[in-house]
């Protein structure tokens, strides 16, 4: 693996786990004793309809549509078609807040400790200030970037994204890595000559035409491939 400038790394189910409130999030928003197999059903179902939507977004290459806007028109389509008569904005204010109080992962502490003795960690991010701000004392982040400063996302063709973590660092794209699980962190990493690792914690299958950098299963592995160029 060659040597990097700068490590920049997703947040959200990179990091840190948003799985880890479902339940919070629907004892907060469905009346009690709502039976939890529908909780579970409708949180996956809100999910497709969230990074559907996304996908959406990107195809139009049009104006900047903000995170929470997005999940209150996921939740309105869910609603409608769950027949619950429950407010999207509510919802949508609820699910910002959950973001800011996912755990982390249980090799997230380590990545930052170790590889942070190394390389500057910035987190990029397609989330609302919001979504991000309490998590900012996970570690002490080079920098954060969030979608919502950038009115641009990972995926968006226009690449401002990526772009704007290159102007601040001034060092050429391919010394800069960019970790996460999402198809976006890779092929909106590559569009902007990152080099890039696919965060594939569940053994999901990759179908895209560019191939990620590299491909990991946990912070732990990323970890070790970096720290061995230390060595």
């Amino acid at each position: 693996m060659k040597k990097f400038s700068v490590i920049s790394v997703d947040m959200f189910q990179t990091l840190v786990n948003v799985n880890s409130r479902r339940n919070c999030f629907w004892e907060r928003l469905l009346p009690s004793g709502f039976p939890k197999r529908l909780a579970d059903e409708y949180w996956d179902q809100a999910t497709a309809l969230i990074f559907g939507n996304y996908d959406k977004l990107f195809s139009r290459d049009g104006e900047f549509i903000n995170s929470r806007t997005i999940m209150e028109l996921s939740f309105r389509q869910l609603f409608r078609q769950a027949g619950l008569d429950l407010q999207p904005e509510e919802a949508a204010q609820i699910l910002t807040e959950e973001h800011g109080l996912s755990a982390p992962y249980g090799d997230t502490k380590d990545f930052l400790q170790q590889v942070g003795k190394h390389y500057p960690i910035c987190v990029v991010s397609d989330a609302d200030d919001d979504m991000i701000r309490p998590l900012a004392g996970l570690y002490r982040f080079d920098k954060i970037f969030t979608s919502e400063q950038y009115q641009s996302y990972k995926g968006s063709p226009d690449g401002r994204f990526f772009q704007a973590v290159i102007d601040h660092y001034g060092c050429a794209p391919e010394k800069i890595l960019h970790i996460g699980d999402s198809k976006h962190d890779v092929l909106g990493a590559e569009r902007a000559g990152l080099e890039n690792c696919w965060l594939n914690r569940k053994g999901r299958k990759w179908n895209h035409e560019v191939q990620p950098t590299f491909t990991v299963s946990s912070l732990r592995e990323i970890a070790s491939l970096l720290l061995e160029k230390m060595g």
